[in-house]
């Protein structure tokens, strides 16, 4: 009878174990498609999470962008805050003295060791209509003054029998830059010193006066330190402080004209323009400079401009100067 009974109930079981069976065949067979769609459905969910998580990080990396753009704006480049730091007046001179005119065109040039006998010769590089600079270093030093300017005919120093006018313009050495209008009339200062006879002369025993427009930037960021290196001081009119789109090429020319053993010596703003203001640094949007070939100051550099009462000028006469200049 237990035997029997056993028997029954394990046949039971075995029945229930292929229904069962038959069960999961069936489902199997008829709700494929329901899986296969839920299955889909669950990857749709997953792909739209990651988009939408894809979304937010790209939004918050634009939003860190804007403010280190928005920061940016409101502080000095490298290249600019270079460019200021570059004009700080470092250059030992103890006597300046005015050449050229009352106004425009005239400059202040460091007087220590300058004498007649002590340089071999000089370079006006711009000389428009007037160039009184030529006479008075012609007269007071006793040189021969080499005139360049393309876009006039003859200088108006035709009574200066020192002076010699070349109907060219000193341009960059790199041959990228010449005088729009002019392009056959360009020298490097090299080929410059070379047509005029001083490819030899010893250091710092030249002269040079540049006011050409703009046009100074590339000359000192392509020209060899070995050319400049010759002159023993440099008077240079810097123009377009302001265009911020041009600070890493001003701060190599300046670069190039510290490498020649220069150092500025004085800064005077040209008040045709206003100031160039960035992030608590100031300075003239034309900018005249005095660079010495010599020792530098004592106390070291200085950041704020100095103003000669007896010698520095409005070049706009009738007009008040310009705001002292702050480089850092």
């Amino acid at each position: 009878m237990a035997c029997f009974t056993l028997a029954v109930i394990f046949a039971h079981l075995s029945l229930a174990s292929a229904q069962q069976d038959v069960c999961i065949e069936g489902v199997a067979s008829t709700d494929e498609q329901s899986l296969l769609a839920v299955k889909n459905t669950v990857h749709s969910s997953l792909a739209l999470k990651h988009q939408q998580r894809s979304m937010a990080e790209a939004t918050h990396a634009l939003s860190i962008s804007q403010k280190f753009t928005r920061a940016a704006k409101t502080m000095p480049s490298t290249a600019t805050k270079g460019l200021f730091e570059s004009f700080k007046i470092c250059g030992k001179c103890q006597t300046f003295e005015r050449f050229g005119e009352a106004h425009d065109g005239g400059y202040l040039m460091c007087m220590d060791g300058l004498a007649k006998g002590s340089e071999t010769a000089a370079y006006s590089l711009g000389v428009e209509q007037h160039d009184q600079w030529s006479e008075d270093v012609a007269s007071k030093l006793g040189l021969t003054v080499n005139q360049f300017d393309c876009t006039v005919e003859v200088s108006a120093t035709r009574q200066c029998k020192s002076c010699k006018f070349f109907k060219k313009c000193v341009v960059a050495a790199d041959g990228k830059h010449p005088v729009p209008g002019h392009e056959s009339e360009g020298w490097s200062l090299s080929q410059t010193l070379k047509e005029t006879g001083q490819s030899n002369a010893a250091e710092g025993s030249l002269l040079m006066k540049m006011d050409i427009e703009s046009s100074e930037w590339p000359i000192y960021a392509s020209e060899p330190p070995d050319a400049l290196k010759k002159f023993g001081q440099l008077i240079v009119e810097f123009h377009n402080l302001s265009d911020e789109g041009r600070h890493a090429e001003y701060l190599q020319a300046m670069t190039h004209i510290k490498d020649a053993g220069f150092q500025v010596a004085h800064l005077h703003g040209n008040n045709f323009e206003g100031m160039y203001n960035n992030d608590g640094l100031t300075i003239p949007n034309v900018l005249e400079v005095t660079f010495v070939h010599g020792n530098a100051r004592p106390n070291g550099c200085n950041g704020y401009q100095e103003y000669d009462d007896a010698l520095d000028a409005p070049n706009r006469a009738g007009h008040g100067e310009l705001p002292m200049a702050h480089m850092g």
